[in-house]
């Protein structure tokens, strides 16, 4: 991919950074940067979720003493809390963990951006810059009880297949297998693996002979990854899309709505119309739009991006300037983002797909390819796995 996603360029740009300054620790006289990067590649912790959220704390140069760091995390109303902290990188180390907890019987609605930075009384040696700090998101999992009427649901579909999709439902653990493609060599990436949490309740489209799901945040696991893919392809793409020389319709769009590369954002995905069928069967691919309007088949998750929200609010075509050769002049995350037909291989570059999924006791599994970004040479595929709740 041209920017293939935000943590892989994180990831990239350590490992040169790292790697200059091992060949020649000696010499390295430039600004020593502490760097804060999720262990994981989430940004997403849930206040119901025991399990922490751990970031890592890098230096581009180690030092000869101790370094000892304390942290807050700005925007906090008791929401998280930190473990291990202050954090000491030791002497001749470049590498420490900081872990983020929910706060004890901390309550929320919604969702809230948080920032992960230094106390501002941390005194730091000299030429040490603490670069950008961490961002996050800390929401909610709750979600309403079950209907007469919904349980009727779910218990029918118990009966005719023997499973208790019940278990399916509130916060679920997801494992997720992601292949990318390398635009450059023409190649899928290889397949990372990583485990996530999806909010999934019974949608209102459930009837009493076929229930319905739909993931009301986290669809299939993939939420960052798409969230990067927007950035880096909009706001952090400095070189073109954000550069107000060859572009100045995306910097009047940036501008308008207050939207860059450091504006706290929310952004979520969601899929709806999660069709369980009889045979333990799943549908879930469904109508969308390309970038020109036609009707093609996709998966079809839905957005809610602060920044578009904002957008739709007090931006028109007029007002920054955005004409036919401009559209892409937005934070709409459904134009940039999952507009190729995955009926077929269009694309012919090896990471398609036919879409299936199923249920069973043990595991609910979806296999999908999508069209991650409009910088992609060809599909992404996931398979995205569900295991119940005990």
């Amino acid at each position: 991919m041209k920017k293939i996603l935000f943590f892989s360029c994180i990831a990239a740009a350590l490992l040169s950074f790292v790697g200059c300054e091992e060949a020649g620790n000696e010499g390295f006289e430039g600004t020593n940067y502490i760097y804060l990067e999720s262990s994981s590649g989430k940004t997403t912790m849930w206040v119901e979720d025991e399990n922490p959220l751990t970031v890592n704390v890098m230096l581009t140069k180690s030092l000869g003493e101790d370094l000892v760091l304390n942290f807050v995390v700005e925007g906090n109303n008791g929401f998280v809390e930190l473990q291990d902290n202050p954090v000491t990188i030791g002497a001749g180390e470049k590498f420490a963990t900081i872990a983020l907890l929910p706060a004890e019987n901390a309550t929320l609605e919604g969702a809230e951006n948080l920032k992960l930075t230094l106390d501002a009384a941390t005194v730091l040696p000299e030429k040490v810059v603490l670069k950008g700090g961490f961002d996050f998101v800390v929401r909610s999992a709750s979600v309403a009880a079950l209907t007469t009427e919904q349980q009727a649901i779910i218990d029918a579909y118990k009966q005719s297949t023997g499973i208790d999709i019940s278990k399916y439902l509130g916060l679920v653990d997801v494992n997720v297998e992601y292949t990318g493609y390398d635009n450059e060599n023409e190649v899928p990436l290889d397949p990372v693996t990583f485990a996530g949490k999806t909010i999934i309740t019974l949608s209102d489209e459930s009837t009493a002979g076929s229930p319905v799901l739909k993931m009301v945040a986290n669809a299939m696991g993939i939420e960052d990854k798409m969230y990067a893919a927007l950035r880096a392809i909009t706001v952090e793409d400095s070189e073109f899309w954000c550069n107000s020389d060859y572009y100045p319709v995306n910097a009047a769009l940036m501008e308008a709505i207050g939207w860059n590369a450091d504006s706290p954002e929310t952004f979520s995905a969601s899929l709806d119309g999660i069709t369980l069928n009889s045979d333990q069967t799943i549908d879930f691919v469904g109508t969308g739009v390309d970038q020109f309007g036609d009707a093609i088949q996709i998966v079809p998750f839905m957005y809610d991006f602060s920044a578009y929200n904002r957008e739709r609010l007090i931006v028109t075509d007029e007002s920054i300037g955005r004409d036919e050769n401009t559209m892409d002049a937005t934070a709409n995350p459904s134009y940039h983002l999952n507009h190729n037909n995955i009926s077929d291989d269009e694309w012919e570059g090896g990471n398609w797909t036919e879409a299936s999924a199923s249920i069973s006791s043990d595991a609910m599994t979806f296999t999908f390819c999508l069209y991650m970004s409009n910088n992609d040479y060809d599909y992404t595929r996931v398979v995205a796995t569900y295991t119940p709740n005990n």
